[in-house]
C-alpha cells in the first residue's frame, strides 16, 4: 500500500537481512534532473529532513528519506527487543535504500547526500557505480578526544556515565530525555560509544568485516562539507575522517556560516527551515557543482 504525502509517497523497503525500513520517496511533476539520497545523521528520523526535501524536488530532483533500523517508523514498537547495531545501518540499510531507487525506480546517477553517521558508512555500499557522488556533511571522526576542550567533559560524562546509567535502567537509550535526538536501542548506543571512545573510531570495525583498516575499495568521488561552527565535524576531525576513504576522488570545504547568520547552525541545524533563506541555496550548488577529481 502506498500512502500519500505531500510531494512524497511512504514506501517499506525490505533489507537484505529481511528487516522493514520506513522510507519517503518524492518526484516533482514535470521530470527530474537528478536523484538526491538523503541518509539521515545518528538518532534522527527521516522526518527531520522534510522541508529541505521538498526545496529539492521543487528545483527538479527526486528524494528519497529513510529510517535506519531502530529508529523512528523502522524502529521496532518497544525498542527493548531490539537487537539492532549501528554498522547495519551501513551493512544492510544503505545498500537496501541505493537498491530501491536502483530496481524499484530504474535510477542510477544518484547524488549520496550523507548527513554524519549517514556518509560516514557509505563505504559498505555494495554497488557504487550507481552514485555518482557522495555529499560528506559534517561527517567527521567521532573520537570525543578531538572535540574543542570545553565540551570533551560534556561527551566524557555521556558515555561514560550517562549511556551506562540509562540503558541499565530503561534497557534501551532514551536520548530524548537528555536532548541527543531520537531513542535508540542499546546495541546502537553502544557500539556508537565504542567508536566514539577510540582514537581510531571504527578501524576494529572495518578489520573485523573487510580485513582492511580502510573501505579501500571505494572510489566515488566525496566532496566533504562542514560547518565552521560545528565542534563534531572540525577543522581536524572532518580532514582526519578522510583517511577510511584512501581511494576516493575527494575535495574538503568548510562553510563559514557566520557569512550567511548570526544564529548557530551546528552538527544539525542547516536543515531546519529557518536556514532555508540563507544556507539551502548553498547546499543545493554543492549537489550541482562537478565532482572532486583529485585523490
Amino acid at each position: 500500500m502506498v500512502v500519500s504525502i505531500p510531494n512524497m509517497q511512504q514506501y517499506t523497503i525490505i533489507t537484505e537481512d529481511g528487516l522493514q525500513l520506513s522510507a519517503l520517496y518524492g518526484c516533482p511533476i514535470d521530470g527530474a534532473i537528478g536523484t538526491v539520497l538523503l541518509s539521515a545523521a545518528t538518532g534522527i528520523k527521516k522526518e527531520y529532513y522534510l522541508p529541505f526535501s521538498y526545496y529539492l524536488i521543487q528545483q527538479g530532483y527526486n528524494v528519497l528519506l529513510y529510517d535506519y533500523r531502530g529508529i523512528g517508523g523502522s524502529a521496532d514498537p518497544d525498542l527493548r527487543h531490539s537487537k539492532a547495531r549501528l554498522h547495519e545501518w551501513g551493512v544492510y540499510d544503505m545498500n537496501a535504500a541505493l537498491n530501491f531507487l536502483v530496481k524499484e525506480k530504474g535510477l542510477t546517477e544518484i547524488t549520496w547526500l550523507g548527513h554524519s553517521m549517514g556518509a560516514q558508512l557509505v563505504g559498505f555500499i555494495h554497488e557504487p557505480h550507481h552514485l555518482k557522488k557522495v555529499i560528506a556533511l559534517n561527517a567527521a571522526l567521532g573520537y570525543y578526544g578531538y572535540f574543542p576542550m570545553k565540551k570533551r567533559m560534556k561527551i566524557w560524562f555521556l558515555w561514560y556515565v550517562v549511556a551506562p546509567i540509562l540503558t541499565t535502567m530503561y534497557g534501551y537509550a532514551p536520548m530524548k530525555k537528555i536532548g541527543w535526538g531520537e531513542n535508540l536501542p542499546t546495541g546502537i548506543l553502544m557500539e556508537w560509544r565504542s567508536w566514539c571512545t577510540n582514537k581510531y573510531y571504527f578501524r576494529i570495525l572495518l578489520r573485523k568485516r573487510l580485513q582492511t583498516d580502510s573501505f579501500e575499495n571505494f572510489k566515488v568521488p566525496i566532496n566533504v562539507v562542514y560547518c565552521a561552527d560545528d565542534y563534531i565535524a572540525n577543522d581536524f576531525t572532518a580532514t582526519a575522517f578522510m583517511q577510511f576513504y584512501p581511494a576516493a576522488p575527494k575535495l574538503i570545504q568548510k562553510l563559514m556560516t557566520r557569512e550567511f547568520t548570526q544564529e548557530e547552525v551546528g552538527h544539525t541545524g542547516i536543515f531546519r527551515k529557518k536556514f532555508s533563506h540563507c544556507l539551502w541555496d548553498i547546499l543545493l550548488n554543492i549537489i550541482e557543482a562537478p565532482v572532486p577529481s583529485h585523490v
